[in-house]
């Protein structure tokens, strides 16, 4: 068995992701960084926020072990500084201005290597392709920001972030593995450590599975990894998706996020205001178990996930104009029982 793990890469990184989760566990636990109940987190008792120590000591002894592409040591260095933000916030609280000018600042960094550069977004408009020029890294470090700070907010019930996190890697995992494509290890070195971490956060909460949550550092990790992937992925001559796709992979982080932000907004509070507007907020006031709302989101995810993938076969600017009109619908929703909601309290 040990000589097994030994020679199969997947197998090496699941078995670290076990002991990284055991170890995280301890950790945090011993370090006083836990999640307690409060208004907006009902769960039981004091859940460690290890999920985010497993994922990150998971990708980096991976890289470390098999040099895993884009990954270098400047990219995952500026991973574990969204990380430590995180974790901090985890166990401190950081501001959600600080922590988002952190991961702007590690975004404009990731252009540095060139790998990961929005350089063009493809024929969004059906006028032909939109090339970025000087707003490139701009907009490279907002999409960074912007998709932490997504998996961040809707990260509120059990395995929903990392499910969601899951299904883009594992939609590029797919394509990358039928191209032969080089970035399909790194994207095993990210799917084997949530389903790590899944089995302990869904799992039985017993000894040797304890519960845990992913955290802020956790979340925000996963956000910026993803984005990193997606960029990297869209761009240049061995790209796997066109860049509207990406939109796809991530419709449910993304239109939640942006669709909460709308709805506080509109009922005038600040935009990045923590509360219980999200969409999985929305569908448990509304009725929905827990395990309910987590299938129904995920089911809608995967369904979008879906329908972007089979729209690569059509021009981008289908894609995009479809994308939008599902996008007024999702916002058009969350308005409509945000109201609901408010009427039968």
């Amino acid at each position: 068995m040990l000589a097994y793990i030994g020679a199969n890469p997947q197998a090496t990184v699941a078995a670290l992701s076990f002991v990284f989760a055991w170890l995280a566990i301890l950790v945090a636990r011993r370090a006083g960084l836990v999640d307690k109940p409060n208004q907006r987190k009902q769960h039981d008792g004091h859940v460690p926020l290890a999920g985010g120590l497993v994922l990150f000591a998971s990708l980096v002894t991976a890289n470390l072990l098999y040099d895993l592409p884009p990954f270098g040591v400047l990219e995952l260095g500026l991973i574990g500084v969204v990380f430590v933000a995180g974790l901090w916030d985890d166990w401190r609280e950081l501001s959600a201005s600080k922590r988002l000018l952190v991961q702007f600042v590690c975004g404009c960094l990731m252009v540095v290597s060139a790998k990961f550069v929005l350089r063009q977004v493809g024929d969004l408009l059906g006028f032909g392709p939109i090339g970025l020029a000087a707003l490139a890294l701009p907009l490279t470090a907002l999409a960074f920001a912007g998709m932490a700070n997504a998996y961040n907010m809707i990260d509120g019930i059990d395995g929903l972030a990392a499910a969601l996190g899951l299904l883009p890697v594992a939609a590029l995992a797919l394509l990358a593995g039928n191209a032969g494509h080089p970035v399909y290890p790194t994207l095993m070195a990210l799917i084997l450590p949530l389903l790590v971490f899944l089995l302990f956060n869904l799992g039985p909460d017993s000894r040797w599975f304890p519960k845990m949550f992913l955290g802020d550092s956790g979340s925000n990790l996963l956000g910026f990894t993803v984005c990193g992937l997606l960029v990297y992925l869209s761009q240049g001559a061995d790209r796997l998706i066109p860049p509207v796709t990406s939109l796809w992979l991530v419709a449910v982080p993304l239109m939640d996020m942006l669709a909460t932000m709308l709805l506080r907004v509109c009922e005038g509070h600040h935009p990045m205001r923590p509360d219980r507007r999200h969409l999985h907020h929305l569908l448990q006031d509304m009725g929905a178990g827990t395990a309910a709302t987590r299938y129904i989101v995920l089911s809608y995810a995967a369904a979008l996930a879906v329908l972007g993938l089979a729209l690569m076969q059509l021009p981008e600017f289908v894609s995009m104009y479809l994308y939008l009109g599902i996008f007024a619908c999702h916002c058009a929703f969350v308005l409509h029982s945000r109201r609901s909601v408010m009427v039968n309290a």
